[in-house]
């Protein structure tokens, strides 16, 4: 044996002995490896270390599905049809407050793509939504030193009640809420929400249960004062209010709704 080598192996073994470290040369493959290291901690460490690794693949041909804090996100917002595969990207904590209304993958109604994505699901505009919620709609009129508008939605399949009060002449509307009206003068001041369809009319009974007050809501509502005064015949509204409990959205889209009976 070269002397030299027995050297270096029997310094090592007494390194070792002593509570040291051993260096092993490059190329030596260490214990159980060969030159390009296989086998050996070196490959696998290689291997592991990017960070997080590659994104996971989801959908519907990929077969991947995404962990509870994530959604798939599918690209050109295609929900997957054609067996588009999506990557697993993490769900948003927080969104903004305004809503202009989108369509889930799931073809339920979102404010906006953000809030879709914080409930798990992609967006698409090719994506059908379902209708909004049937409603009677009806509205009342009375004037003052400030004018007053009422609109009530009674939704007979939720046995809710929403109430949608208008004020003119106003100067600002609540934070959140970002309502066109015509006349200018008018600003829709609040949105309610109650159970209890049967009550939500001009006139009634005030619905049973504790309201519930929109956070924001956005559209327009117009009045037809083709009548020659300031009191409004008709009305048309298309707004979307967003409110604190569930369901988190209410849809006020109707036309020519009579207000105190119309312009008789």
């Amino acid at each position: 044996m070269n002397h030299r080598l027995l050297g270096s192996v029997l310094s090592g073994l007494l390194l070792a002995a002593c509570g040291g470290t051993v260096d092993t040369p490059p190329g030596s493959g260490g214990a159980g490896g060969g030159d390009d290291g296989a086998g050996g901690d070196g490959a696998t460490t290689s291997a592991t270390s990017g960070g997080g690794g590659a994104p996971v693949a989801c959908g519907a041909r990929s077969g991947g599905i995404c962990s509870a804090e994530e959604f798939c996100d599918f690209p050109d917002d295609s929900c997957g049809t054609f067996d588009t595969v999506g990557r697993c990207s993490a769900r948003p904590e927080v969104c903004p407050a305004h809503c202009p209304g989108v369509c889930g993958c799931d073809g339920q109604f979102y404010c906006n793509a953000c809030s879709a994505q914080q409930a798990g699901v992609d967006v698409s505009e090719s994506t059908s939504c379902l209708k909004p919620v049937g409603g009677d709609y009806a509205a009342t009129y009375w004037a003052g030193g400030l004018d007053h508008l009422v609109v009530y939605k009674a939704e007979p399949e939720t046995d809710a009640c929403v109430t949608l009060y208008a004020d003119a002449p106003a100067e600002s509307a609540p934070e959140g809420f970002d309502v066109a009206t015509l006349p200018e003068t008018w600003v829709v001041t609040r949105i309610e929400r109650t159970s209890g369809a049967a009550g939500c009319a001009p006139g009634a009974s005030k619905p049973a249960g504790e309201a519930v007050r929109a956070m924001g809501a956005i559209g327009s509502l117009s009045m037809d004062l083709s009548g020659g005064t300031a009191m409004p015949c008709t009305l048309d509204v298309d707004i979307t209010a967003t409110f604190p409990t569930e369901p988190a959205t209410a849809l006020l889209r109707a036309t020519g709704v009579a207000v105190n009976d119309g312009c008789l």
